[in-house]
């Protein structure tokens, strides 16, 4: 058995574990997003390339159908993703599997790149925005849909932090009232900020192809977060207990680094910035 940390270690650990599958996370729900997108684009008739920073179309002139095709349906692929994986995270969610990470996370970027893409469409002509835009839709209409989105991002930011505390037994026997805020700050928030720097590093030197719009929906987040921290201090001391047929629990508090993950990660980062460099057509 592996000896116990310091404090200082052990939340090092947490931020980089988090940071790792918050990476792979949103490389999943974006690649997948872009590909069916470009599925979409494809079927009607348009040129499509995949790139590391986006996928770009060409070919035809856009009409009202093709951009409530590709544009709505498109992002929301990305809501049909967080339904699946939030029901995947809550059958994983009680047991010491760093699996529900992964699950949460998935989750978790989805839904904010759906509601983040309502809120930034409001006023911009940018994806799901050229799709309202389509139908002419009053900016008063779309300023009412992007308070709701602002409203539903820091509910599910509420509701969250049930999921949140729950996953504290992959490192915790028992989260303690008082540490709740601590908590959530090395496993959500932080890694949150680390992985946006990666993300942008990533796309340089086309960060500005798309008008910064694709992280003015990433930065939607800090509604999400707000939900996160909003009364956190109600949630009392939570002791865990064994589930599963291997009936495991953490006997102390305690933490790995998941080496498996950081290596699929940086082959993912590899192949996104180099593989994609040059644009995959479909």
């Amino acid at each position: 058995m592996s000896k116990s940390l310091s404090p200082q270690k052990l939340n090092s650990c947490i931020v980089i574990n988090s940071l790792v599958y918050f990476l792979i996370a949103y490389y999943f729900v974006i690649i997948s997003f872009n590909l069916f997108s470009m599925i979409l684009a494809k079927s009607i008739g348009f040129e499509v390339e995949l790139f590391y920073y986006g996928f770009t179309h060409a070919g035809q002139e856009w009409t009202r159908v093709d951009t409530i095709l590709v544009f709505f349906l498109g992002n929301a692929f990305t809501l049909v993703l967080a339904m699946i994986f939030e029901r995947l995270y809550r059958k994983q969610r009680r047991y010491a599997k760093g699996i529900k990470m992964l699950f949460l996370w998935i989750y978790l970027i989805a839904i904010i790149w759906f509601l983040g893409n309502i809120i930034v469409g409001a006023f911009f002509n940018f994806g799901i925005g050229a799709a309202i835009r389509a139908y002419r839709i009053p900016f008063f209409l779309r300023l009412l849909f992007a308070m709701a989105s602002v409203f539903a991002l820091f509910y599910l930011g509420r509701n969250a932090q049930k999921h949140v505390t729950v996953s504290a037994n992959l490192y915790f026997p028992k989260l303690l009232g008082r540490d709740t805020g601590s908590y959530f700050i090395h496993i959500i928030a932080l890694p949150i900020l680390l992985g946006l720097l990666v993300i942008v590093l990533l796309k340089l030197p086309n960060i500005a192809r798309y008008q910064y719009m694709d992280l003015y929906i990433l930065f939607t987040v800090v509604f999400f977060l707000a939900g996160l921290f909003f009364r956190y201090q109600s949630y009392g001391s939570l002791t865990f207990k064994t589930h599963g047929p291997d009936k495991y629990k953490i006997k102390k508090s305690n933490c790995n680094i998941s080496y498996i993950p950081l290596v699929i990660l940086i082959l993912i980062l590899a192949a996104v910035r180099i593989g994609l460099m040059n644009g995959v057509p479909i």
